[in-house]
């Protein structure tokens, strides 16, 4: 953005200056002077650059268009602070009035993307981005110690709100255009085979906890075993019913490409609506139900039929996890089918054991799956639920509203799917 010989006509005075008029004794001092320089700099380059729209260039006429349909007339220049990235400056602004509803307006802060707030576009974008990965708290501190922003707490909770807002406000829009039969854009290269793998997770929001759905798409990408790693990966999460879920899933496995995919993989663990979900928008997909998910059941019907720490019961749920994994549900239902039940609790468990595997039995087809190097356990599922809900909404003592955990939510799988202009967008007043 700035010309080349500018440039170095810039950095060649301050060169000359830096010789002719600082004296440090230490690295130390050294940068602590570039630093204060640099922030002095970037302000006047700041002020000075903003000045060049301002004043009278927002100057729009005798009159604009009002939102009553009728004209505002223009009043005169009002002054207001600007918060950047370099600092606070002052501006001045037409200002127009509507005699009619009695309305104010300010063109100038409309084109740049300004609202009521201190904040610039720019800030609010990184304060958006910072917090979504750190508390309100630490985004704070850390802006003031690396940039000298100064931003309260509750500054940067009142910014994520707002940017978080108009994010899911875009994806409810999507979602929207998907309900009534349109397209999600997709322009990149056709996946070979494309992963969609969703998991809950309890987070607690006003006042009790709920579950948080999170999904995650990605590539298939064939190992040096011949079986698939997960490759770049796409998220979405919200806190919300699975029929709501399921479209907002959909739209990120659209802009994964999952219309032009050649194959489609659905992971999940047993709960049903995971493969509600599946069924209703993944059709004709494989769908497999994670292979660790399903020997848990096994270790758990072990320690109710045998006993909490049971050598034998062990082994057999070892042998059966293994024959699972190499020969399917089959001879683990033909085992519980023979299974002498000792009291009533046991007898209960094998019953809902044995409903669990037939229910599942063709998403449990692991020899057929590890034969075509499909992925059969759903940890990148699971992972997402650590890395988006987890790692910042569940940290110690945390208790949420609705709306804050949703607006952090949006902006935390922005950031993770690396769509950092999207934010940028965001950050701008309508």
């Amino acid at each position: 953005m700035v010309p080349e010989t500018a440039m170095t006509n810039l950095l060649e005075g301050m060169r000359e200056w830096v010789r002719a008029d600082i004296r440090v004794r230490s690295v130390e001092e050294a940068e602590a002077v570039a630093r204060e320089v640099s922030q002095a700099v970037g302000q006047v380059v700041a002020e000075e650059a903003i000045h060049q729209t301002d004043g009278e260039r927002s100057y729009a006429g005798g009159s604009v268009s009002c939102e009553c349909g009728l004209k505002a007339r223009f009043v005169g220049y009002r002054k207001r602070s600007l918060s950047t990235l370099c600092g606070v400056v002052e501006v001045r602004r037409a200002y127009y009035h509507c005699g009619d509803c009695h309305r104010g307006q300010i063109p100038w802060d409309r084109a740049q993307g300004l609202n009521g707030r201190l904040w610039t576009p720019r800030v609010k974008a990184l304060v958006a981005e910072m917090a979504a990965r750190l508390p309100y708290q630490e985004t704070a501190t850390v802006l003031r110690r690396l940039l000298c922003l100064q931003l309260e707490e509750s500054s940067a909770e009142a910014i994520v709100a707002e940017v978080g807002s108009r994010a899911r406000g875009a994806e409810t829009e999507m979602m929207g255009s998907v309900e009534s039969g349109e397209a999600v854009p997709y322009r990149g290269p056709a996946p070979e085979r494309l992963y969609v793998a969703m998991d809950g997770s309890h987070v607690h929001v006003d006042g009790a906890w709920h579950e948080v759905k999170t999904g995650v798409v990605y590539a298939g990408v064939c190992g040096p075993d011949g079986v698939d790693v997960s490759g770049d990966k796409r998220y979405t999460s919200a806190k919300e019913t699975a029929e709501s879920f399921g479209v907002r899933l959909y739209v990120a496995a659209g802009q994964s490409g999952v219309s032009d995919a050649a194959e489609v993989v659905v992971i999940g663990d047993g709960a049903e609506w995971i493969w509600n979900l599946a069924d209703h928008h993944y059709p004709s997909a494989t769908k497999i139900v994670d292979y660790w998910h399903a020997c848990q059941h096994i270790h758990d019907l072990a320690k109710v039929c045998y006993g909490e720490g049971s050598v034998a019961g062990q082994r057999w749920a070892r042998e059966h996890c293994r024959r699972l994994r190499d020969h399917g549900p089959k001879p683990l239902l033909r085992a519980l089918s023979r299974f002498k039940a000792e009291g009533a609790e046991a007898a209960e468990a094998i019953r809902a054991t044995g409903r669990y595997f037939r229910n599942h039995e063709k998403r449990m087809d692991y020899p057929e799956f590890r034969r075509r190097g499909l992925m059969i356990g759903s940890g990148p599922a699971e992972a997402a639920c650590k890395v988006v809900v987890g790692l910042r909404l569940k940290q110690a003592g945390m208790r949420w509203k609705s709306s804050g955990a949703d607006a952090i939510l949006a902006l935390r799988c922005l950031v993770l799917n690396g769509q950092y202009d999207e934010i940028h967008s965001f950050a701008q007043a309508a």
